[in-house]
């Protein structure tokens, strides 16, 4: 069950960029890993570029929920995990995945919420997915919950050799799948309640998609679980 409490904390905890080190790796169970590269901000030549800090919240629920294991970076050491030509936290998933028998991982990005796309699928022209049914999988549960609009390498085809996800399945020779979700899907939309009993207009934080974004993912964790 979605709780926004430990949502809302996640957040904050990787918007502070507090970590320690670079990155944190969760080990778990089951065949699936998840990414978040980008759950804090990240260098990218010279630039400093804005953090993605639902994606951290989102792979620590889903570490809760489904016992997967999960990579998320936890302060900015003037790198970008998914664009570097080398990287300590491509790294370490690699090492994970070899030692661990993981056959699939799921990357997790953020788009723009100026976007019109809710989610891109980014499969390197599907090169980065030997194993078909985890796209198909994918897809079919976002389409599910009718989180969309849903489009597949456009804009972002996770094609370039650094990214997380081209660069596990061609060292790791798994599937990897690049997944944007558009901001604004983990946002709350504020609604205005008026109280029954004091006529107080209130608000009221609405995070029902958010909610459905987890539920997709947990699903797709689930079901390639089972393979």
């Amino acid at each position: 069950m979605f709780s926004r409490k430990k949502f809302e904390k996640y957040t904050a905890d990787f918007m502070r960029e507090e970590g320690e080190g670079s990155f944190m790796l969760l080990p778990g169970d089951g065949r699936i890993a998840i990414s978040a590269p980008h759950s804090v901000s990240q260098t990218r030549g010279g630039v400093k570029k804005h953090s993605e800090p639902q994606t951290g919240a989102l792979a620590m629920m889903l570490h809760e929920s489904t016992g997967c294991p999960v990579i998320v970076k936890t302060a900015n050491f003037g790198d970008d995990a998914n664009y570097d030509t080398v990287s300590p936290y491509r790294d370490a998933l690699a090492f994970y995945v070899r030692d661990n028998g993981i056959r699939y991982v799921l990357d997790l990005h953020q788009l723009s919420p100026v976007r019109k796309t809710g989610v891109n699928v980014g499969t390197g022209n599907m090169k980065n997915v030997p194993d078909k049914d985890f796209f198909f999988t994918a897809v079919a549960s976002f389409v599910k919950l009718k989180i969309g609009p849903l489009v597949v390498d456009v804009p972002f085809s996770a094609s370039k050799p650094e990214t997380v996800s081209s660069h596990i399945a061609r060292e790791c020779g798994i599937s990897g799948l690049q997944i944007e979700i558009n901001s604004r899907l983990l946002m709350p939309v504020v609604r205005h309640v008026t109280d029954k009993e004091t006529g107080a207009v209130l608000e009221k934080y609405d995070y029902s998609m958010c909610s459905s974004v987890l539920k997709a993912l947990e699903r797709i964790v689930t079901e390639m679980n089972r393979r």
